[in-house]
């Protein structure tokens, strides 16, 4: 089978169109034919070695951890071949790079028949984290006040639907491409980064969601209310700055869940929330997808579509 490897740490150009031998499934497993894998920023800091220490992995290894695709064997109950599935797999294992992958009990689900391949295999891991950050961990309701550092990322334009349809008040920070996305997706009002003092008038905050980290989370502990909550996806916040501003302040790792992939998915099912695509390339273009990924030179989520010779 054709499949992407990275060989070694380092930048895009690592990347390597190859010829492996196809997976076989174990027990409690099924032999997914990919039909599309969507990257994540993830990719590139695995790609790149910079998370070797917390998720050490074994070179070579195929990367990509979401995909859709069809059961091509199966050996896991429930799931019969010509199956249309959707499946996040954990960092440890990756493999959606690839015209065949392997995925396990609790790491798939069926794809609804509304939804694309392209479209399904971007929503387990971003949506999914929007999903667990509002609905299991801030518990968001109507009426709240939702800031989005971030807004127009590929997390945050999810989290503005999810915030919206909860009932909230949402605000983000955007600016060009990003922020015509975010008012396109909803948002109540979209601040740009990039003007001097754009927090100062941002103020009762139930809750803030940092998909950027560095200095501008601290700024962020600003507009939130005392005892209100702030959730960053980048980096812990720091406990006694959080606690000097009379905030409750936390690092958010979302994991494999699901029950909330089988959520996203049909929310995307049923018309709530929408993906945006920025390009749809080619499994042997994997280097140049994540080139663009890592130049932020296109807006909206990268997909890998994959055909079969």
């Amino acid at each position: 089978m054709k499949a992407i490897q990275i060989p070694h740490y380092g930048g895009a150009d690592v990347l390597r169109f190859v010829d492996l031998d196809r997976p076989a499934p174990k027990d409690g497993e099924v032999l997914i034919q990919v039909k599309a894998a969507s990257l994540n920023p993830v990719d590139s800091k695995i790609r790149n070695g910079y998370l070797k220490d917390i998720v050490p992995l074994p070179l070579p290894l195929v990367p990509g951890w979401e995909a859709s695709g069809v059961v091509a064997e199966s050996r896991l109950e429930g799931f019969k071949p010509g199956d249309e599935v959707v499946t996040r797999v954990p960092f440890q294992r990756g493999g959606a790079y690839a015209e065949y992958m392997i995925a396990g009990e609790g790491e798939i689900v069926a794809k609804p028949r509304e939804l694309s391949f392209i479209v399904a295999a971007t929503l387990p891991i971003v949506a999914g984290a929007a999903y667990t950050l509002l609905h299991k961990i801030a518990n968001v309701k109507a009426g709240d006040r939702v800031f989005l550092l971030g807004a127009g990322g590929s997390v945050g334009l999810y989290a503005v639907q999810m915030a919206k349809a909860l009932g909230a008040t949402v605000i983000g920070t955007a600016r060009g491409e990003d922020s015509s996305a975010a008012r396109g997706f909803g948002i109540d009002q979209v601040v740009d980064y990039t003007t001097p003092g754009y927090l100062d008038a941002i103020r009762d905050i139930d809750l803030a969601l940092d998909f950027v980290g560095g200095p501008a989370q601290e700024a962020l502990m600003s507009v939130v209310r005392a005892k209100g909550l702030l959730l960053s996806t980048v980096n812990p916040p720091a406990a006694d700055k959080a606690a000097a501003a009379g905030i409750r302040a936390s690092f958010a790792m979302t994991t494999l869940d699901r029950n909330v992939m089988e959520k996203v998915l049909d929310m995307a099912a049923r018309g709530e929330i929408r993906s945006r695509i920025g390009k749809v390339l080619p499994l042997d273009q994997a280097a140049e997808a994540h080139r663009l990924m890592d130049e932020r030179a296109v807006g909206g989520k990268i997909v890998l579509e994959i055909s079969m010779a």
